[in-house]
């Protein structure tokens, strides 16, 4: 037996015999550290302003102490008012991190340190974006048609006429477009030791964390306010008989107000970690290799939304042509023609992605250990976390007046033949608004641990694994949505006549088609997907 131990004693001393000793060395290590960030901030306003005062007036003004012969009168104005302001934000953020590390090989054989290796990956992306627009569209427009004709004689008149045609518009739209892709990379491979007595065992250690912040920010404000006035008031005023031509008042009055407020935004973060242990030729006395992963991965997402139209219409059109006659009076046809729309739209959306995918592999290396051997030790640690909180606001308001009337005035000393009398009135009020929520959260997270082989026969320590996997998904939104719808439509057809003789009146109409609402709808959808895989393998 003690010439067993002399020999054994005899062949370690003779290790360190060599000009460069291979015993009592430590091991080399590897220290990696790969950080990024990246930070964006936007900011986008747009205003846009359209104010129009358009007055159209023909005013023929005839006196004459004879007879008069008039001719056709008219006043016909097309009047346009426009404001559209846009504000727009797009971002794009791409992070790309990989990191390697081998192990070199060790040609230490006995009292050898164990190899380490350290690897940290850090990424962070912040974007934070604010868009606003408003647009503001203010429109007066007066059309008037008002011949005056006063004859001592008697008069016979052409036909009188004012048509208007307004619109005005006020639209804005504020949009936020943002995407964040974060991809880590990180690999360890252990090199190879030849240590074959009292080796300390390697450790390898990853840490990846990937963070993504996106706050959105979108105000759209649109207002369109529109008086149109449109007026035909033909005034004769004769000693002897009037003979009237027809008189119409038309109008074609639109007034339109639109907001669109959007956040849309995609966040996709992958990460991978991977380690493999590197063989070991130590048979006696050896410490076991460890093996560490840590993955996190968080995202948040914030937006809000908020669009506001509104749309006022005072539509004024009449046709109030005055006969004053000492004889007789043979009237034209008389009519008054409206056509008034008014609309208020609003629209808040957001829209956000998330995507989270981690993966963790640990792969131990083999042991050549037969006595007095360590156990191996896995850690694994994955943990995600997503959080989206989105708010739209939406608010629609209509709100119209519009009048209509037809009321010719007819005063004679002698017999009136009246033409047909008709007001004919087409209003249409409406106030709509939209607002809406979608997100999508996936989460996939795997986890895998294969120890490593080991051949330890005497005095033999237990390999340890443990794995920790976690996940968290939160999802809030709030969608709002208002509108509202006020409309005052008066059709008049109100003919006043007044003789000394005779009336025969023509035919009398008044028709009015009123058309009012207010729709709103809000919604909100979420998805939220979760995997997770978790392996061991002893």
């Amino acid at each position: 037996m003690r010439t067993k131990l002399m020999a054994l004693i005899a062949s370690t001393v003779a290790l360190g015999l060599g000009t460069s000793p291979a015993w009592g060395q430590g091991a080399p290590g590897q220290a990696q550290t790969v950080g990024q960030q990246a930070a964006t901030t936007q900011n986008a306003n747009a205003n846009a302003n359209a104010n129009q005062n358009a007055v159209n007036a023909n005013v023929p003004v005839t006196i004459a102490g004879g007879n008069v012969s008039g001719g056709s009168s008219s006043a016909n104005q097309a009047a346009s008012n426009k404001a559209a302001a846009a504000a727009v934000n797009a971002a794009s953020t791409a992070q790309s991190a990989s990191a390697n590390q081998v192990g070199g090989k060790s040609s230490c054989t006995a009292g050898c340190g164990g190899a380490g290796q350290y690897q940290a990956v850090g990424q962070q992306a912040n974007t934070n974006q604010n868009a606003n627009a408003n647009a503001n569209a203010k429109q007066n427009a007066v059309n008037a048609n008002v011949p005056v004709t006063i004859a001592g004689g008697s008069v016979s008149g052409g036909s009188s006429s004012a048509n208007q045609a307004a619109s005005n518009t006020g639209a804005a739209a504020a949009v936020n477009l943002a995407s964040t892709q974060q991809s880590a990379s990180a690999n360890q491979v252990g090199g190879s030791s030849s240590c074959i007595y009292g080796c300390g065992g390697a450790g390898q250690y990853q840490l990846v964390g990937q963070q993504a912040n996106t706050s959105q920010n979108a105000n759209a404000n649109a207002n369109a306010t529109q008086n149109a006035v449109n007026a035909n008031v033909p005034v004769t005023i004769a000693g002897g008989n009037v003979s009237g031509g027809s008189s119409s008042a038309n109008q074609e009055a639109a007034n339109v107000a639109g907001a669109l407020a959007l956040n849309a935004s995609e966040t996709n973060q992958t990460a991978a970690a991977n380690q493999v242990g590197g063989s070991s030729s130590c048979g006696y006395g050896c410490g076991g290799a460890g093996q560490a992963q840590v993955v996190g991965q968080q995202a948040t997402t914030y937006q809000n939304a908020n669009a506001n139209a509104n749309a006022y219409q005072n539509a004024v059109n009449a046709n109030t042509p005055v006969t004053i006659a000492g004889g007789s009076v043979s009237g034209g046809s008389s009519s008054a023609n409206q056509a008034a729309t008014n609309i208020g739209a609003a629209a808040a959306g957001n829209l956000a992605s998330t995507t989270q995918a981690a993966s963790a592999n640990q792969v131990g290396g083999s042991s050549s250990c037969v006595y007095g051997c360590g156990g191996a030790g896995q850690y694994q640690l994955i943990a995600q976390q997503a959080a989206t909180t989105q708010n739209a606001n939406a608010n629609a308001n209509a709100t119209q007046n519009a009048v209509n009337g037809n009321s010719p005035v007819t005063i004679a000393g002698g017999n009136v033949s009246g033409g047909s009398s008709s007001a004919n009135q087409a209003a249409f009020n409406i106030g709509a608004a939209a607002a809406g929520n979608v997100a999508y959260t996936a989460q996939v997270a795997s986890a895998n641990q294969v120890g490593g082989a080991s051949s330890c026969i005497y005095g033999c320590g237990g390999a340890g694994q443990y794995q920790a996997v976690g996940q968290q998904a939160t999802t809030w939104q709030n969608a709002n949505a208002y509108a509202n719808a006020y409309q005052n439509a008066v059709n008049s057809n109100a003919p006043v006549i007044t003789a000394g003789g005779s009336v025969l009146g023509g035919s009398s109409s008044a028709n009015q088609t009123a058309f009012n609402l207010g729709a709103a709808l809000s919604f909100n959808l979420a998805q939220t997907l979760q995997q997770a895989f978790a392996n061991q393998v002893l």
